[in-house]
């Protein structure tokens, strides 16, 4: 299993059920931005399990058509896909 902190489970199940809270949380506050600038998630990675730790990659669209990887706890990373609708 993935062990989920409480905010970050919070924060999925929000998502999930469509709920808008009266202020932004921090995972719509940085989905937000992103998209102000033009990237936008494709996917995140679940790609190893280390001493009981789960690695999440995230992978961006840039503006110009390249793509990022960036580490993240897989928490995050899952609050953020269900946010962008993108693949797990």
């Amino acid at each position: 299993p993935v062990v989920i902190g409480g905010f970050e489970a919070q924060a999925i199940a929000l998502a999930l059920q469509d709920i808008k809270p009266n202020r932004p949380m921090t995972h719509d506050l940085f989905k937000e931005s992103l998209v102000a600038l033009n990237v936008y998630l494709l996917e995140i990675l679940i790609s190893e399990l280390r001493e009981g730790v789960f690695y999440a990659t995230l992978v961006y669209l840039k503006p110009d058509g390249s793509t990022l990887d960036v580490d993240s706890r897989t928490s995050d990373a899952l609050a953020l896909a269900v946010r962008f609708g993108c693949p797990i």
